[in-house]
């Protein structure tokens, strides 16, 4: 993991905190429900952060009503309100345009495998109409239930259906939060007061018993009727509120195949958040990414990631986005990628480029990341590794800016070797236990590019 990969990752931790998260843990024990292991062989999701926010154009998801977020430091508050008006962008949302169907089209056509959105963020308003809470689209747009068609047009296209809660409901409890960053650590923030919805100084009340059980009711209520008007959902997605696996036992009673993170409970799975993960998980894991960037500089002097709909529409390479995919699938994870759609429902444009381009690295090197196998823990190569058939075939991910020869130490003489783009067989030499693999300039692209190797009999482990 990069300097600017930690810091940022740093910087991700901090929020998790605020949320009650822990994500230290690098081992997870996950179901064993026949119907949800497709999880591991995933290899790539899409993550949508939709919400009343996007009517901004400059605000991340719920975290734009917090006052001095250290990270965003940068915007000189350009990037916040406060709760009070920012609540008041439900009046502005209007996804006039909206077409999940379009979305999860392109999405499938790039090798995605999962979607998750957003029907609750941290900010309180659901994109369906609850009978718990008193903003989302049952208070301002008459009802009108966007996560149906999302469900629907992910059956369409063949993507299991994935749906993302926040637990910490900001708005039910904004009356026993500060929404000044940091305000309850003085230690680290010494004489930072806490603010109330209007971003003024003000005292906070403890939370009554009556306050805390009626929040616990509501969140069991709203995830009961996520898993009860829709039919089959696939993947659960929380993110906070401590650590209550109530929330997961009711949902299995309700769908026993799911597949749920861990950030809310004893889920089936680990994460990273915007950083590859600096060892090997033991057992599933997933990296939640922003595609989407904004010319903010954070503390760590690379540019603050975007989880919302930022107006000025800049993402990531197709090449950055690869890379990052075929490196978690050298140790078996899943790249959870995020977009941000605009308020009346479309996806910017240069997500759908991205899509295209992505789909057509697919169209010759799917086979490389989609159904794959992890490297073996021993293994040494100086390239990103995946396997399938039993370890029998190896794919060498030739990433951008590597101009070395291929190097695999500890193998035998393989079968075949060639470059899955073109068929191309490619020269190799194997001295003393080491493969060499060239890719001829001629053959390299500005993307990813990947070399299969057969062999006769899987490469054992070797040794540590």
């Amino acid at each position: 993991m990069s300097e600017v990969e930690t810091t940022a990752a740093t910087a991700a931790a901090d929020q998790h905190a605020a949320l009650g998260l822990d994500n230290s843990a690098k081992t997870s024990r996950h179901t064993q429900h026949p119907e949800a292991q497709w999880f591991p062989a995933a290899g790539l999701g899409l993550f949508v952060h939709w919400g009343l926010a996007s009517a901004h154009g400059f605000m991340d998801l719920s975290w734009g009503m917090m006052a001095n977020t250290p990270y965003d430091a940068a915007a000189g508050g350009a990037n916040k309100l406060p709760p009070e008006e920012y609540w008041k962008l439900a009046e502005r949302f209007q996804p006039d345009r909206y077409d999940p169907d379009k979305w999860l089209a392109a999405a499938a056509a790039a090798g995605c495998q999962y979607a998750v959105l957003t029907a609750m963020h941290h900010d309180g308003y659901t994109l369906w109409p609850t009978e718990h809470g008193d903003l989302g689209v049952q208070s301002h747009l008459g009802g009108r239930d966007l996560v149906r068609p999302f469900v629907d047009a992910c059956r369409r296209h063949g993507l299991k259906v994935g749906l993302y809660y926040s637990p910490p409901d900001w708005r039910f409890d904004r009356r026993y939060m500060s929404f000044n960053y940091g305000s309850g650590d003085q230690k680290r923030f010494p004489g930072r007061p806490h603010f109330d919805t209007h971003h003024q100084p003000c005292a906070i009340p403890l939370k009554t018993e009556d306050h805390s059980r009626r929040g616990r009711e509501i969140w069991l209520a709203r995830v009961e009727e996520l898993l009860t008007r829709y039919g089959r959902i696939d993947l659960l997605w929380f993110d906070g509120g401590g650590h209550d696996n109530a929330i997961r036992d009711r949902a299995l009673e309700l769908q026993p195949h799911l597949v749920i993170n861990s950030r809310s409970c004893d889920g089936d799975y680990g994460s990273t958040e915007c950083s590859l993960p600096s060892e090997r998980f033991t057992g599933w894991f997933e990296t939640p990414h922003c595609w989407q960037h904004s010319d903010l500089i954070g503390p760590w002097g690379g540019n603050v990631d975007f989880w919302g709909y930022l107006d000025k529409e800049q993402y990531k390479s197709t090449a950055w986005m690869l890379e990052t995919l075929v490196r978690l699938r050298t140790w078996g994870g899943n790249l959870l990628i995020n977009v941000g759609p605009r308020p009346d429902g479309e996806l910017p444009d240069v997500v759908y480029q991205r899509l295209a381009e992505t789909a057509a690295w697919m169209s010759h090197s799917r086979e490389s990341v989609i159904g794959t196998e992890a490297l073996p823990a021993s293994a040494r190569c100086n390239v990103p590794v995946t396997t399938r058939d039993h370890g029998t075939l190896w794919y060498l991910h030739a990433v951008p800016g590597f101009e070395e020869a291929i190097n695999i130490h500890d193998v035998q003489t393989p079968q075949r070797v060639y470059l899955l783009r073109t068929g191309e067989t490619l020269p190799f030499t194997l001295s003393q236990g080491c493969l060499t693999v060239t890719i001829p300039s001629k053959l390299r692209s500005h993307g990813v590019d990947v070399v299969a190797v057969h062999w006769d009999s899987a490469i054992e482990e070797s040794p540590l």
